[in-house]
């Protein structure tokens, strides 16, 4: 369904390029290919800035060497937006660099121009990526921001992650958990190997209620709800373990019950 959407779909690209024959030979790529590029082509640095400044785009490819500066110029004006390097042969070290300052990927020039036919890929594979990007940012996002207190396992039932809710919850600053067993959360910790082995086993959801304690000790009731995590292979990765503090409702039910028994026993007193 994804292919499907990408392949429907137009995406802008900006070319940053000097050479005149360069920009003729990547707009014929364009046409030839059918590929479905709006293109914009910007042939200096300045030029550049200016467009960035006025208009967004999907993908920028950026030339190394250009009359005034160079692709490092660019990086700090699209630091949302996919950017490849170009590079020219020999210019390995520089294609690392970028890479290393934020750059997506590059592409090395050579006479024959067939550089360009690795253009639609390394754009395809940008844009997917920065789509993976944002989706991981809006998943992070929603579960820092949860009210329930949020864990992440690894398959040694060893704590990797943690969200905002659960380190108020249970007391913890993030590294005074991350690497230690789940059972730190728990009343009364399970048996090592008893733990263990129903973790390597547990392949489901897990609902219950408990008592865990905080890190000063101190006990609560919550509602713990763990559930198995697969690769995208299928493969089992972990649990993640959601955690709700239900003290203020056995309270509430508690004073439900009472106020029960009383009219109960003042029923029974008139009768």
């Amino acid at each position: 369904m994804e292919n499907k959407t990408m392949e429907n779909t137009r995406h802008k690209i900006l070319l940053i390029e000097d050479d005149k024959l360069d920009q003729m030979a990547f707009e014929r790529l364009v046409e030839e290919e059918n590929l479905p590029y709006d293109c914009t082509i910007a042939g200096s640095v300045s030029e550049a800035r200016c467009t960035l400044s006025s208009d967004r785009f999907d993908v920028v490819i950026v030339d190394y060497v250009l009359g005034d500066g160079t692709a490092f110029d660019i990086l700090d004006l699209v630091k949302n937006t996919p950017i490849i390097f170009v590079t020219g042969a020999g210019d390995e070290e520089i294609a690392v660099e970028a890479w290393k300052a934020g750059a997506y990927d590059y592409l090395i020039k050579d006479p024959e121009q067939n550089y360009l036919k690795a253009v639609p890929i390394k754009v395809e594979n940008s844009i997917k990526h920065k789509k993976t990007e944002e989706k991981l940012q809006l998943l992070s996002g929603a579960i820092m921001s949860a009210d329930d207190s949020i864990y992440i396992t690894d398959l040694e039932d060893k704590i990797i992650f943690v969200n905002r809710a659960f380190c108020e919850t249970y007391g913890y600053e993030e590294e005074d958990v991350i690497g230690k067993d789940s059972n730190i959360l728990w009343k009364e910790k399970p048996k090592t190997d008893d733990s263990k082995k129903i973790f390597r086993t547990f392949r489901g959801v897990w609902e219950t209620g408990t008592h865990h304690k905080r890190k000063d000790g101190s006990e609560f009731p919550v509602s713990h709800c763990r559930s198995s995590i697969r690769d995208k292979n299928g493969n089992y990765a972990g649990v993640i373990g959601v955690c709700r503090n239900i003290s203020d409702h056995i309270l509430l039910e508690n004073k439900i019950k009472t106020i029960n028994l009383k009219l109960k026993d003042r029923t029974e007193s008139k009768n």
